[in-house]
């Protein structure tokens, strides 16, 4: 009331008021009036005596069912029997609209509410400065020949990582338009109509501060993750994302570190998604902050049991990891699935260094059970926390992230029974990943191990191509033999023709290398998640991670 003294000293009474009404723009129900309920415990604080209520259905309700009662620049009422929009009308009253039950910012500018919750505003400030790749150290000028042509030019020693680091500044200025678009007034809610502008992004639970860890982190509206079988009173809303690539069968919801009001609704996300394993890619502290709350100690989350089977440290040493691939049973030779994932897994047994000196993960083994369904089978959850990568940096080394993906694969892949070196099949259910704030570290991993996919699939879509050219070429079944290609990164084992069903992953892009996969995947993702591969260092990491992997690829052919 800064510009209406008027006002101002009406209010001023408020004590000696036998009612106080509060309302937004159009909540109708009190889990989403969560301003209000907010604004009447002040009042309560302050001790009032009159009575206080909340309007139903907000300002736009009562605006609709009384027009002659709402002021209106110019002294103009509302017309009767017009169709009500609830986007925000700048010649009336400045009644925000809300999404969710949180009242939105009236315009785009600083002055919004929202102009720090939108990360890039503050970080965008001086640019996303510049960063060289560190490539692999037995990296050969051959090998970078092999190369895919745009991870060459990303990788060239004279362009110093400029031409990278552009392409993460025009990403984060892409995700900064999305945002300012949906937190500004320009949004419009309710039911739209011909001559209301529609937001291509709208952001889900601003106002579900009990169930976000931090307060400028939300899931997309459209591809948010919600709890099945809520009541009609109840709230399906939970913090995270699913997150996929159309070039890839690999799936995953990207998810903040759970905290305790939220520890029942990951769980039952656990057992409604069928997930059998999550990626913890934080320290439960870090800095003396918590990052991440221990969510799997207790025995009982809401209706679901949790029972503590086994914990392991599984080494991310490539030179282990190769060690152990090579030594271990054919795919056929284990149907017992007790044991089978750890068996996998290179477990650290070295006498000669500390555990604590090497790179390692912590492999959890626990029993999920559901009251709710007690004829179900006990499902068996494999949870793999990697705690030395810190908050918006890097792992010490790319191999490590590698190591990571690749003890995640061996965890998948025996659930499945299919081989590490082909595309991921279609029928896996989703890989729960999380960090702290289910964005940065979780893009990274999540990006490094899709486009590792979409390379093994350009790698099968080659061998297939010099397979069929070969005038040798009689049987068309698949080889059940491993056949090698000169060529260092494209020869991989034979892979079925695609069905109609993998038009899109086994698209034209299969065959066009130009395309940098990287770019295109973290693009992808932050159009489903906020903030996926959210510092440059981390953009950076990609780019040497599949490097790494190549490299990798090289040696052992």
């Amino acid at each position: 009331f800064k510009d209406n003294a008027d006002q101002r000293r009406k209010f001023e009474n408020w004590k000696s008021s036998k009612y106080i009404i509060v309302y937004d723009s159009a909540s109708f129900q009190l889990k989403d009036a969560t301003s209000c309920v907010n604004t009447i415990k002040k009042f309560d604080s302050e001790g009032v005596e009159g009575k206080c209520y909340i309007l139903k259905g907000g300002f736009a309700e009562f605006a609709k069912k009384h027009p002659s009662h709402v002021e209106r620049a110019g002294g103009q009422a509302s017309r009767v029997g017009a169709p009500m929009s609830m986007k925000l009308d700048m010649t009336g009253p400045e009644i925000a609209p809300v999404i969710g039950g949180c009242p939105m910012p009236v315009e785009k500018n600083a002055a919004n509410p929202f102009f720090g919750n939108i990360r890039q505003n503050m970080d965008l400030i001086g640019g996303v400065g510049q960063m060289e790749l560190k490539r692999p150290a037995n990296l050969s000028k051959e090998m970078q020949d092999h190369f895919p042509p745009w991870l060459q030019s990303a990788s060239d020693e004279k362009d110093k990582g400029a031409r990278v680091s552009e392409k993460f500044l025009q990403i984060e200025k892409r995700e900064q338009k999305r945002m300012q678009e949906a937190l500004s007034g320009k949004v419009s809610y309710g039911s739209p109509t011909q001559s209301m502008p529609k937001s291509s992004i709208q952001i889900a639970g601003i106002e579900k501060g009990s169930k976000n860890r931090y307060n400028n982190i939300w899931p997309f509206e459209h591809s948010r993750v919600k709890l099945q079988d809520v009541p009609s009173h109840g709230c399906d809303y939970f913090n995270a994302n699913y997150v996929s690539s159309k070039r890839s069968h690999k799936r995953y919801i990207a998810t903040q570190g759970p905290i305790p009001a939220t520890f029942a609704d990951f769980w039952n996300v656990i057992w409604q998604q069928e997930t059998r394993v999550i990626v913890m890619l934080t320290a439960e502290k870090e800095g003396g902050q918590v990052k991440a709350h221990n969510y799997w100690s207790d025995k009982q989350y809401g209706p679901i049991r949790l029972e503590f089977l086994s914990e392991k440290r599984a080494s991310l040493d490539p030179a282990k990891i190769k060690r152990h691939r090579q030594q271990r049973p054919s795919v056929g030779a284990r149907k017992s699935t007790d044991g089978a994932i750890l068996a996998r897994i290179d477990t650290t047994t070295s006498e000669s260094a500390s555990k604590d000196d090497q790179p390692y993960v912590i492999v959890r083994k626990l029993a999920l059970r559901h009251e709710g369904y007690p004829f179900e089978r006990m499902r068996e959850i494999t949870q793999l926390q990697y705690s030395s990568w810190p908050d918006f940096g890097a792992p010490a080394h790319p191999a490590h992230l590698l190591g990571l993906v690749e003890q995640c694969e061996a965890v998948v892949r025996s659930t499945t029974h299919s081989s590490l070196t082909e595309p991921d099949p279609p029928e896996a259910p989703p890989i729960v990943v999380h960090c702290s704030a289910g964005c940065g570290r979780t893009g990274t991993f999540c990006t490094v191990a899709t486009v590792i996919d979409q390379l093994k699939r350009q790698r099968s879509s080659r061998r297939r191509h010099i397979r069929d050219s070969s005038p040798m070429h009689i049987d068309t079944r698949r080889s059940s033999v491993q056949m090698k290609d000169s060529s260092p990164f494209f020869a991989a084992p034979a892979a079925p023709v695609p069905s109609s069903e993998e038009d899109e992953v086994e698209g034209t892009w299969v065959d066009d290398e130009t395309q940098d996969l990287i770019e295109k995947t973290v693009e992808e993702f932050r159009k489903q998640r906020i903030s996926m591969v959210q510092s440059l260092r981390q953009f950076v990491l990609c780019y040497e991670s599949v490097m790494e992997w190549l490299v990798e690829q090289e040696s052992e052919d």
